[in-house]
C-alpha cells in the first residue's frame, strides 16, 4: 500500500483536509515487521507514531509480580494506533510492540504529526480527541492485567 492511500485510509485522520493529509507524506514511511520481531522496546525513546495497516501487534508490559510477559492488548484490525508515545516530546514506550504475524505499519514522525495538529486547532482538536478515547481504552486494559494478577 502507498503511504497516501494508506493515510486517507485512517479513520483517525477524519477530518483533516487534503493538503494536512498531503503534508503528512513527508514524515511518514510504510514499515514491515516480522512475526516475533519487537517495534519498540519500554524504556526506549518514543519518536515513532504507529498505524496498522495489516497484521497483527501484541502490546506488553511486564509486571514486578510476574516473571512472564503480559499482554495488554492485541491489535489486528486496519488503521488501529499503535505507539502514541511517539507523539509527546522527551516521551519512552510505555510497553513493548511485538508482531505477533508478519505486519505492515504506517510509521509516522509522532512530533511532527503533533505540529500538524497544532497548527489547525479546530482538526487538531478533533484527532486528539479520537486519540484519547484510545489511551483511555488502553489504560483501563492496563487497570483490567493489573487487577487480574493480583
Amino acid at each position: 500500500m502507498d503511504k497516501m492511500a494508506a493515510i486517507h485510509s485512517l479513520e483517525l485522520l477524519e477530518g483533516l483536509t487534503e493538503e494536512q493529509l498531503s503534508s503528512l507524506v513527508t514524515f511518514t514511511n510504510v514499515v514491515e515487521c516480522k512475526k516475533g520481531e519487537k517495534l519498540f522496546k519500554v524504556g526506549q525513546s518514543a519518536s515513532q507514531v504507529y498505524f496498522l495497516l495489516q497484521g497483527k501487534i501484541s502490546v506488553q508490559v511486564q509486571l514486578s509480580s510476574r516473571p512472564e510477559t503480559v499482554s495488554l492488548v492485541v491489535l489486528g484490525n486496519p488503521g488501529q494506533l499503535v505507539g502514541w508515545s511517539g507523539m509527546f516530546e522527551g516521551a519512552h514506550y510505555t510497553a513493548t510492540g511485538v508482531c505477533l504475524e508478519d505486519s505492515q505499519l504506517l510509521a509516522m514522525e509522532g512530533r511532527q504529526f503533533m505540529s500538524l495538529l497544532e497548527a489547525h486547532p479546530e482538526t487538531g482538536f478533533a484527532v486528539m480527541r479520537r486519540i484519547s478515547f484510545v489511551i483511555s481504552e488502553r489504560m483501563r486494559n492496563l487497570q483490567s492485567v493489573v487487577l487480574k494478577t493480583m
